[in-house]
């Protein structure tokens, strides 16, 4: 809320502390200032445009009340003279100069209903002054923009021009606005259909608008025909009212209308695209980007602290904020990206790379630049800082709503510290059982998408030294609290069709490592792809797109997939085996139903249920269930392998059950990495 001042004149400057106690006891709120000489006088009418100016009874040497009176009204200030009622000297100077209000100097009621009078004056033409002021801004931006436009307009009053634009006057080859101003449309327009084109004024001058446009020969300053439709509407011009015409030159109407579409889809102040336009674009591009092997991003950027800048400098100078962070992105991407004004005051951005690591790089060159540039407001110079949120785009993204709405919510991260760019990311939070999967869904849906499951390989260990290269393969999630092993968010995946996805996503990357190399190697397959019909065909094509062999892979399937669902896993593996692919049950023990899995499956190898191996030579009852899976596994030639095994002091004891094949953190290698 703004202050309001009360200027005091008197040469105590106790005077206006005395009247400053005085209006504050009495619950009226204001500033009291005083000034002694005339440069106080000027500076304080100047700089804090008092409500009211108060002269005391003791005028200081250096003023006179004439001098007083004539500065206050130059910068419209009311003045009230404070006298005792026995001195007439001051008030017949003040009388003999200018109207004045004079006040008993000892009757603070007096004082006080004035003051509360103007006081609330002073208010009411403050904010007529500042809606005034914006008035004027948004006239003079009318101004330009009419003048400015590519559309024929003209303002008509009584059939005579009163306004035209320069499209209009390059229309009718009129040099300037002087030529026509005293013309008639009866003189330059004549109707083709016969319509009584005076009628139709007088109508329009009674509000009575037609709702076609009107088709006219037009006779132009240099005594040329040509063709053109009117639009009539009502407008004010002025102040007065009047007809707002619109002529489009039907020869042009084509160009026009391809122009009219530009301007539909383009922000007249930065010719970038708008916002709907953006959104159908990115639309579209959400699509093309599931079958892509381009990386891509959407920014959305504002100018940190834009509102209060425009509190503070008004529109014009806004627009010239706005501006310059346009030109600066536009510097900072490639004539291939997207940029648009997707707000009054934001910039949404759509780029496209190769690699992922250049995607941040556009956002850290207009952090930079922007915090370097100096913004010319004319008058001034200053610069400004941006913030930002990226969001990319993956084969699991929904649509262009969402990848919006997690661009501008890292935004708004972004924002709380100024001049910084925030990547979003799924908040990871502890939530309850029934909300638990859709956490999963949105991190594992987020790492599909910015390709953040990678696989480490770990040798497996023949026991009795016969070493051929064998590996198992464990996938991963990155992310920024840890990464995050395959089993922990592989059951919420599956539950939610995903696993299949991210089967897809890590077979390529496994199968390119492996191609050439002769080793074997394990890869894990989700329940997902083994109810999926299309996945034996799809993993054909990637062996052959990828050059692997089929006997070079041993495809893992968890016993518990299998027992529930048994004839599509056998389905699978029939597909498959033909293509010298190998099979492994894993979580593999002693059970009944599991050891039954073997009479009606190709089943080459099992692995050991998980914890199995763990402590073995001091835990008889998992020694006995091992025996138990060596029996079950003998008459059927299967290979049993140990995984997860940590201390080298269970090796005995597994060969002694019948354990051949082991692997786990007791080999301390440096495992390989691939998709890191």
């Amino acid at each position: 809320m703004d202050s309001a001042y009360l200027l005091v004149i008197d040469a105590s400057p106790d005077h206006a502390q005395v009247l400053n106690s005085f209006l504050r006891n009495a619950g009226i709120a204001v500033r009291v200032v005083n000034a002694s000489t005339f440069d106080e006088l000027e500076s304080v009418l100047k700089e804090k445009s008092p409500f009211l100016v108060v002269i005391g009874t003791q005028l200081p040497s250096a003023l006179k009340i004439g001098q007083v009176l004539q500065a206050a009204d130059l910068n419209s200030a009311p003045v009230v003279l404070q006298v005792n009622p026995e001195d007439t000297t001051q008030i017949e100077e003040a009388i003999s100069t200018h109207p004045t209000l004079v006040i008993n100097d000892g009757e603070n009621d007096q004082l006080m209903r004035i003051v509360k009078t103007y006081m609330a004056g002073g208010k009411t033409t403050r904010e007529f002054d500042d809606l005034s002021h914006k008035l004027e801004e948004l006239q003079h931006r009318y101004d330009l923009l009419l003048d400015s436009a590519r559309d024929s307009i003209a303002y008509i009053h009584e059939g005579l021009h009163i306004y035209a634009n320069r499209a209009y006057l390059d229309l009718l080859q009129a040099s300037s606005q002087d030529e026509i101003e005293g013309l008639s449309l009866l003189e330059l327009m004549t109707p083709e259909n016969g319509t009584d084109l005076k009628k139709l004024l007088r109508d329009m001058n009674h509000d009575i608008f037609p709702e076609e446009t009107l088709a006219v020969t037009i006779n132009t300053i240099a005594k040329k025909k040509l063709k053109a439709d009117l639009t009539f509407s009502p407008a004010k011009f002025g102040g007065e009212q009047c007809i707002q015409m619109l002529v489009r030159n039907q020869d042009e109407n084509l160009v026009l209308q391809e122009e009219l579409d530009r301007l539909r889809k383009t922000d007249h102040l930065t010719q970038m695209i708008n916002r709907q336009t953006f959104t159908d674009r990115l639309s579209a591009l959400v699509e093309e980007d599931k079958d892509d092997d381009l990386r891509s991003a959407v920014l959305y950027i504002e100018t940190d602290g834009i509102e209060e800048l425009q509190q503070d400098l008004g529109m014009e100078n806004t627009d010239s904020y706005i501006l310059d962070l346009a030109n600066v992105i536009t510097g900072c991407i490639q004539e291939t990206d997207i940029p648009s004004r997707f707000s009054d005051h934001g910039f949404a951005v759509i780029i496209r790379r190769t690699e992922k690591s250049t995607l941040q790089e556009v956002g850290e060159c207009i952090l930079e630049n922007y915090s370097n540039h100096i913004i010319d407001l004319g008058d001034q110079t200053r610069s400004a800082s941006c913030s930002m949120g990226m969001a990319t785009l993956g084969p699991l993204t929904r649509d262009a709503k969402e990848v919006i709405a997690h661009a501008r919510q890292a935004f708004r991260q972004a924002s709380n510290s100024g001049n910084s760019m925030v990547r979003f990311k799924p908040a990871f939070t502890t939530v309850s059982s029934g909300e638990a999967d859709r956490d999963w869904v949105e991190r594992i849906r987020y790492a599909l998408n910015n390709r953040d499951f990678y696989t480490v390989q770990q040798s497996i260990v023949d026991l009795e030294g016969e070493n051929e290269g064998f590996f198992e393969n464990r996938t991963f999630m990155r992310e920024d609290d840890g990464d995050t092993p395959a089993s922990e968010f592989m059951l919420a995946a599956e539950r939610n069709d995903l696993g299949s996805t991210i089967d897809r996503h890590i077979i390529p990357q496994l199968m390119l490592a492996i191609a050439g190399t002769g080793d074997k190697h394990i890869i894990p397959l989700s329940s997902n792809s083994i109810l999926d019909f299309s996945f034996p065909h799809w993993f054909q094509r990637m062996l052959s797109e990828t050059e692997v062999e089929g006997s070079q892979l041993v495809l893992q399937i968890s016993a518990i997939s299998a027992e529930s669902n048994l004839k599509p896993t056998s389905r699978v593996m029939e597909e498959l085996q033909p293509l010298g692919c190998n099979f492994v049950l894993s979580e593999f023990d002693n059970d009944r139903k599991t050891v039954q899995l073997l009479d009606h499956l190709p089943v080459n190898m099992v692995k050991l249920r998980p914890g199995l191996a763990k402590g073995l030579s001091t835990n008889s009852t998992n020694q006995e269930i091992i025996r138990a899976v060596v029996r079950a596994v003998e008459p059927h030639e299967i290979t049993i392998i140990a995984d997860e095994v940590e201390d080298a002091s269970d090796l005995a004891m597994l060969w002694q059950c019948g354990v051949k094949l082991v692997t786990g953190d007791f080999l301390n290698e440096a495992p390989q990495v691939v998709g890191q």
